[in-house]
């Protein structure tokens, strides 16, 4: 008779033992002097060392001015995690933008909940486009975050993502996507946003 071989037993690591882990990881990284962000999907942390080009932060920062001159209930969180815990996902956006009320009802710290963003921007890294054009594009929808904007100083455009279903075979922004050039006044959620001085990546 035959010994069957004993499966280990595969313990769950929790949702909430992975943001400390997060939290644990860019707090030493940061105090050596390495700028990292962590995000989470599928039980697995991914650690990204953060460079951003100075067309890259001046982009941000120009959408941040211009929604807090308008709107100053705007709350620009800029390289903010947003998370959805039912989901066990975790991702850093470079700007998330909420309302003073959601930002005054928040109770942790950590980060903002999907759906209590107004927006999510991106601005894509000549390093890594795919990270805003499809990983995010595919979980942001899922996090329930309402507007997806991605803005790509490769090629001085600007995509408006929105209305996230959840309902389809897989998660998508159900709205035709919107499509703008450099130049133009884009609609980001319930502001609008003069992308005349927006810089492109030099080649």
């Amino acid at each position: 008779m035959s010994a069957q071989p004993v499966e280990p037993e595969v313990r769950q690591v929790t949702y909430e033992q992975l943001t400390e882990l997060v939290e644990f990881i860019e707090t030493k990284e940061n105090n050596h002097g390495h700028v990292v962000r962590a995000d989470i999907a599928n039980q697995e942390i991914t650690v990204h060392m953060m460079s951003p080009s100075n067309s890259h932060g001046e982009i941000v920062a120009e959408v941040v001015f211009q929604i807090r001159s308008r709107d100053r209930d705007a709350v620009p969180l800029v390289e903010n995690r947003v998370h959805h815990p039912d989901l066990g996902m975790c991702r850093t956006a470079d700007l998330l933008v909420v309302t003073r009320e959601v930002r005054d009802g928040q109770e942790e710290e950590f980060g903002t909940l999907g759906p209590d963003a107004s927006i999510a921007v991106e601005v894509v890294s000549p390093s890594n486009p795919n990270n805003d054009h499809i990983t995010k594009l595919r979980d942001y929808p899922r996090m329930g975050i309402p507007v997806y904007v991605i803005i790509d100083p490769r090629d001085g455009t600007i995509t408006v993502h929105s209305g996230p279903d959840t309902s389809a075979a897989g998660p998508r922004y159900a709205d035709a996507p919107r499509h703008y050039k450099f130049g133009d006044t884009v609609p980001m959620g319930q502001w609008s946003v003069d992308t005349g001085t927006f810089p492109r990546y030099r080649s």
